[in-house]
């Protein structure tokens, strides 16, 4: 376990935060691979030559995982008992062990990531922090035991990737959380957490567009169909998992990311609520649109998307303060709303530059803003 942080034992007075960092894997040239072309008994050794200890709380996602930080993530192949026989590979997951702040938690991610890029290196691989493919197919599995929806988002997630960001509070913060009012207000900030993190603007031949708009987050716009923004999984002591963020290779963004969801969650006022089939509407608006996105409320009256954006980051940066709690790494997304600039922005503004694949997937490999 060297070079690794001890694992801190269950503390109920301590905020607890990671992320789950999925991303792509490139060959040498900086091909994207695909699971055709990723061997997934091949990728499980390389996973088991990490350095990365196993921590009581991470799931085993299939034999060999031994609930370490790594994952291979892709679409699951099982028998008639529900056995999983394979697995399509579409790239590699870090789950950062438990962090009490933003900046331990990037600590994690970066020590993770550079051991796994040197990982892969011994095998022709590297990674790629970007959300969407070279290919314009779909990727069509095997239904198996899924339900249509989940057998949908199953295959969906096969063609992106991205961050989801998981917070747990002390015990007594926890107890005084209402669960309907954090659905409802994740409904209502969703497209704010899209307008700040879409990132998936480039797609097959070139950028992504809906009805020749070009989009802003094609990953936020697909996943709208089938998830949710916000789920609790009180598997792991009261987490709540956020979904609907971008990948990115900017660390000042990611530790935004974590600050604006954990402020948000602590932050008590009131605001507005919309039905859940309107919160997904204005989520693929603002996928498609960024800050142009004409987002409705439940009375079909206009929302200013750059107001929502603001008033979430006016919100979470309460949250914070009020228990004491960093609120710098709210600063890099408080920049792009001032311009009110999705991160897609400066990734078109890299792919109308150089419009090679390999090139741009090769741009996204090392990560930046420490």
């Amino acid at each position: 376990m060297k070079g690794f942080f001890a694992m801190p034992g269950y503390d109920p007075t301590a905020y607890r935060m990671g992320i789950e960092f999925e991303y792509q894997l490139v060959d040498a040239e900086g091909q994207p691979q695909h699971w055709k072309e990723l061997s997934f008994p091949l990728l499980k050794d390389v996973i088991a030559k990490s350095n990365a200890p196993s921590n009581d709380y991470m799931v085993v996602k299939y034999p060999g995982s031994d609930q370490r930080s790594f994952y291979l993530e892709g679409y699951d192949l099982t028998d008639e008992q529900g056995q999983l026989t394979d697995l399509h590979v579409k790239g590699i997951e870090i789950s950062t062990p438990i962090a009490s702040d933003v900046y331990g938690q990037q600590e994690y991610l970066v020590q993770h990531y550079e051991e796994m890029q040197a990982l892969l290196a011994e095998i022709g691989l590297r990674g790629s922090v970007y959300g969407a493919h070279r290919t314009a197919e779909e990727y069509r599995g095997p239904r198996g035991g899924r339900g249509i929806e989940g057998w949908a988002a199953a295959e969906t997630a096969m063609m992106t990737w991205g961050i989801h960001v998981n917070v747990s509070f002390p015990d007594e913060v926890e107890a005084r959380l209402d669960r309907e009012y954090l659905h409802a207000k994740f409904d209502w900030f969703g497209p704010a957490l899209v307008l700040l993190s879409a990132n998936t603007p480039v797609r097959g031949e070139g950028p992504w567009t809906v009805d020749g708009v070009v989009g802003k987050s094609e990953r936020s716009y697909r996943r709208s169909f089938t998830r949710r923004p916000m789920y609790f999984r009180d598997d792991q002591h009261f987490r709540k998992e956020i979904t609907c963020i971008d990948i990115t290779n900017r660390l000042d963004l990611v530790r935004g990311y974590t600050a604006l969801v954990t402020g948000l969650m602590l932050e008590q006022g009131t605001f507005k609520h919309v039905a859940s089939p309107s919160a997904d509407h204005n989520m693929r608006l603002a996928s498609v649109h960024g800050y142009q996105a004409p987002l409705l409320d439940r009375h079909f009256q206009p929302v200013d998307a750059g107001a929502l954006v603001d008033d979430a980051l006016d919100r979470a940066t309460k949250g914070l303060a009020d228990h004491g709690l960093d609120t710098k790494a709210l600063n890099a997304l408080r920049s792009l709303a001032e311009r009110r600039r999705c991160p897609a922005d400066d990734t078109l503004e890299t792919w109308y530059a150089n419009p090679d694949w390999a090139a741009f997937l090769s741009q996204h490999t090392d990560l930046t803003g420490h």
